[in-house]
């Protein structure tokens, strides 16, 4: 299965849960053309709305629905570049995209999770934690205002390398006020 075709689903509707339980018992038909599976595999799952589904899945145009995948370079949870870590989470995310460099992700990282109403004491601390790891690891946080902004700023601040995980889209800015950062991260990684 492609990752358009991935894509494709989840624009649907399908739920992120039920494109995983797909992919994986549905081995058999992989060597085949996974979506003539999908059928049975619809009636089988526990989807809530598989009329709707299919409406949807039918109704789609896929110039236009290619167009918008391809704006960004993706990876799936069936390729080789996925993070371990990732894949062993409930529910991982079977579909990422992303921008910038790739190889960051196999590199060793330090997560940043914090207020998005943070102390000026919360800052200082993270910068000092940042300052003081030299670059050992690679930043990453979320690109919400706070203790997210703070980290990513003083990993480049620093010189070191930052992920930023965006959970809206990479189309979209949230918080606005971070889309200059999320540009600067993009541009210099």
């Amino acid at each position: 299965m492609t990752n358009f075709d991935i894509y494709r689903l989840k624009k649907a509707g399908m739920s992120n849960l039920l494109i995983y339980q797909f992919l994986t018992l549905t081995a058999d038909c992989q060597e085949k053309k996974p979506l003539v599976c999908l059928p049975a595999f619809v009636r089988q799952s526990n989807m809530k709305h598989p009329a709707l589904f299919w409406e949807r899945f039918r109704s789609l145009d896929l110039k236009t629905l290619r167009q918008e995948f391809l704006k960004f370079p993706s990876f799936s949870i069936q390729d080789v570049v996925y993070p371990e870590q990732l894949r062993e989470i409930y529910n991982p995310p079977v579909l990422l995209f992303y921008q910038g460099d790739l190889s960051l992700i196999h590199q060793a990282k330090l997560g940043f999770v914090g207020s998005r109403d943070c102390s000026l004491q919360g800052v200082a601390s993270v910068k000092k934690i940042i300052g003081e790891l030299q670059n050992h690891f690679v930043v990453v946080s979320g690109l919400a205002r706070g203790i997210d902004t703070a980290s990513h700023i003083a990993a480049l601040k620093n010189g070191g390398k930052t992920i930023a995980v965006i959970g809206t889209g990479l189309d979209v800015n949230y918080p606005r006020e971070n889309a200059q950062l999320q540009n600067y991260i993009v541009e210099r990684l």
